[in-house]
């Protein structure tokens, strides 16, 4: 029981950091989604904690299913948003009606479907499958595999008969704590477009490291493409480069190679070399074969000065 409270705490503890941190990164579904967490909990001073179990378990799942199909918006504050507020004040009617209804008991929410355990609310677990299904499709549709488990964790509590007897507890706010850190550190070290480490992961890379091979592989006509073009071609060309097993870099539409020593880098650059001249770069329906620089220095202790000497050599 002790173990139980203090998952209830910590919960509140994590919403609270997903909210500022879903604030911070403009992320408008998990900062509404974590929200309705805190919102929910607001019953629990009104009703019994069976009465507020109750609710919960019906309309927090379907909240959070509702939210996370939402269109992502940048600003929280935004008349697009009114509709969630609206909905939050129809949520709080129902709430204090029906937490403090008598009808509204588990006798008229179970079905006596299920022999092998005992939940909450059957009819909540009903929606709750349902809603997890098709969910599911979105999310594997779109590839946002966390909003699954984290649907999961903010039901978790209501499958539980020993976990019912303390206030509401979710481990969905751990979740988006972590997939929001996890963002800001791939915002912050890949770039966006390629995939491909940055500049400032190049740097942090190569601290320690005495002697190295840096290469760097140059696209003349991305000097001259227009941007919405030189999109396509860095996208193109970096499917092509992530079928290597080598430390790839991006900085300034250039990419970046990192060799353990000379003999390594000659024989990948060789073979990137014989890649790329078999290669056609497709653009709306048009192909060309895209021309490219590669140089190389050896035996380098300066990731600085010798990308300005390579840049330095480009014609």
């Amino acid at each position: 029981m002790l173990f139980l409270e203090f998952l209830s705490f910590t919960s509140l503890i994590f919403e609270i950091l997903a909210l500022f941190l879903s604030f911070y990164f403009k992320n408008t579904k998990i900062f509404f989604i974590t929200f309705a967490f805190v919102f929910f909990k607001l019953f629990y001073f009104y009703a019994s904690t069976f009465q507020a179990h109750l609710f919960t378990s019906l309309f927090l799942p379907f909240t959070f299913f509702i939210f996370s199909l939402k269109k992502q918006n940048e600003l929280i504050f935004d008349k697009k948003n009114i509709s969630i507020v609206v909905f939050f004040l129809l949520i709080s009617i129902l709430g204090l009606v029906l937490t403090k209804s008598t009808d509204f008991n588990a006798s008229m929410l179970n079905f006596h479907l299920f022999n092998f355990f005992n939940p909450i609310s059957e009819l909540s677990l009903i929606f709750f499958i349902f809603e997890f299904v098709f969910l599911s499709f979105v999310c594997f549709k779109k590839r946002e595999f966390f909003y699954i488990i984290a649907f999961i964790g903010a039901y978790l509590q209501f499958f539980f008969n020993s976990a019912l007897k303390i206030s509401y507890f979710e481990l969905s706010s751990i979740v988006f704590c972590i997939y929001l850190i996890y963002q800001a550190y791939k915002n912050t070290f890949f770039d966006p477009l390629t995939k491909f480490p940055n500049e400032k992961k190049l740097a942090h890379f190569i601290k320690g490291k005495k002697e190295f091979s840096i290469a760097l592989l140059h696209f003349t006509e991305l000097e001259f493409t227009k941007e919405s073009y030189k999109k396509l071609i860095l996208k193109q060309i970096a499917k092509i480069l992530k079928r290597l097993k080598a430390k790839i870099f991006i900085v300034e539409n250039d990419f970046i190679f990192i060799f353990k020593d000379e003999n390594m880098s000659l024989t990948h650059l060789s073979y990137i070399e014989s890649l790329l001249k078999n290669t056609e770069i497709y653009l709306e329906n048009e192909k060309f074969k895209p021309e490219f620089k590669i140089l190389l220095k050896n035996n380098q202790n300066n990731i600085k000065e010798s990308l300005i000497i390579l840049r330095e050599e480009l014609p």
